[in-house]
């Protein structure tokens, strides 16, 4: 396995469990219209009967002027992330994506950039990690644009 897909910090799902408004003063919300939402801490959808919480989170990576702050489910109730993710997650594998490479210094690599089906993404993690230049990757939804994950070099 040269890479892993990383979930959001179990810590920071645990605050924002906790809290009535995220890190930017926005009210979290409680989404249960009995659709399923893509959790950014277990990567499987979940929500069809106990719900989901909805908020503005500020992801670690990057740092930079390419730092934005994005849309993210997370389950209403507890969820375990997963121990070392080598598989494309069920969120990413289900959805069509934007794949966005940066550097280490934070630095968005255009001519990496790419959109791709879900189940085209492992494939597409090997061709984009042969650049030694590629230090992570964000996933993000392709129409909305949020945040699922991050992958990084192992």
């Amino acid at each position: 396995m040269r890479y892993s897909y990383q979930p959001i910090p179990t810590e920071v799902v645990d605050w924002h469990r906790r809290e009535k408004v995220d890190w930017q003063g926005n009210e979290i919300l409680f989404m249960n219209d009995g659709g399923t939402y893509p959790c950014r801490h277990c990567l499987k959808e979940s929500g069809s009967s106990s719900g989901a919480l909805l908020f503005s989170y500020q992801p670690i990576l990057p740092k930079g002027v390419y730092a934005q702050p994005t849309a993210v489910f997370i389950c209403n109730d507890d969820c375990k992330k997963p121990d070392e993710e080598s598989e494309v997650p069920e969120i990413v594998y289900n959805r069509f994506v934007a794949l966005r490479t940066f550097r280490e210094n934070g630095m968005m690599d255009y001519g990496v950039n790419t959109l791709c089906d879900g189940s085209d993404v492992a494939k597409a993690m090997d061709s984009i990690f042969e650049n030694d230049e590629v230090a992570f990757v964000n996933i993000h939804t392709a129409l909305a644009g949020c945040l699922l994950c991050t992958v990084r070099r192992t």
